[in-house]
């Protein structure tokens, strides 16, 4: 049996398979993109790139980040969700923006397309700010892709004005962070337009527990698949601490 409020270290399908039809009201995640990030290219040369020192940015890979094997966990994650998934529940799957040589927004929106009983809904925009990195385009924003179960009304709690486009300033990680953690306004933003108070929120890749966090300020359930057993620990920190926040709040009030 699957634990509310529990993370687990492990291969996220190996959580998904042991959780029943429709039991999920939403999905908000970060996959690894396969693009072998923080290994030998920019992102891990930032410091010297800009006159700093590239000793303060030791390489801190992302575990299953390849191309190939990231492409086939991501369509595996997709199949699972579609079943875990209550009718009309959505899949909210962050993305890098886009461009080549690997475009990788124009595939994973086809896949959540092709996914029997997902739908393709919308690619909201993260405007991220700052200089971004690159060299002819600067990469100043992600996709978050977001994919609708077949089969009932989807939960909306934006009204009609919310747009796709969403201004939240990045994370520039230090060493001791996940190279590409989200920030937890991020998540709370689409966990409060998907879902209702008391749902359960699933994060297949949680790493350092944004989405984790987000559900506990927002009052939803979660559970949480890891397969770092580092990133693991440094989530459940961060989760425990947010809790203790929210009962000292509760206390003052």
């Amino acid at each position: 049996m699957i634990e509310l409020n529990r993370i687990y270290n492990e291969d996220c399908l190996e959580t998904m398979r042991r959780m029943p039809d429709k039991s999920i009201d939403l999905i908000v995640t970060d996959p690894p993109y396969g693009l072998e990030y923080n290994q030998n290219d920019l992102a891990a040369n930032r410091e010297s790139v800009f006159g700093g020192k590239k000793s303060r940015m030791r390489p801190n890979g992302i575990m299953n980040d390849g191309e190939e094997t990231a492409n086939n966990l991501f369509r595996a994650m997709l199949l699972e969700a579609s079943r875990i998934l209550k009718s009309g529940s959505c899949c909210c799957c962050c993305c890098c923006g886009g461009g080549g040589p690997k475009p990788l927004f124009a595939r994973w929106t086809l896949w959540m397309d092709e996914t029997p009983k997902l739908k393709f809904k919308q690619a909201v925009v993260w405007d991220k700010g700052g200089l971004g990195m690159g060299i002819h385009y600067r990469r100043n924003y992600e996709f978050m892709l977001v994919a609708q179960k077949d089969g009932g009304a989807c939960i909306w709690n934006g009204g009609k004005t919310t747009p796709n486009i969403i201004r939240i300033p990045k994370i520039i990680p230090r060493e001791d962070q996940h190279p590409t953690e989200k920030p937890v306004e991020l998540m709370e933003r689409f966990i409060a337009l998907h879902s209702n108070a008391g749902d359960i929120v699933y994060d297949p890749f949680c790493g350092h527990g944004s989405t984790l966090i987000a559900a506990e300020k927002l009052g939803r359930k979660w559970i949480g698949s890891e397969i770092s057993s580092k990133y693991c620990e440094i989530a459940q920190k961060r989760v425990d601490a947010e809790r203790n926040q929210i009962k000292l709040f509760k206390v003052a009030q």
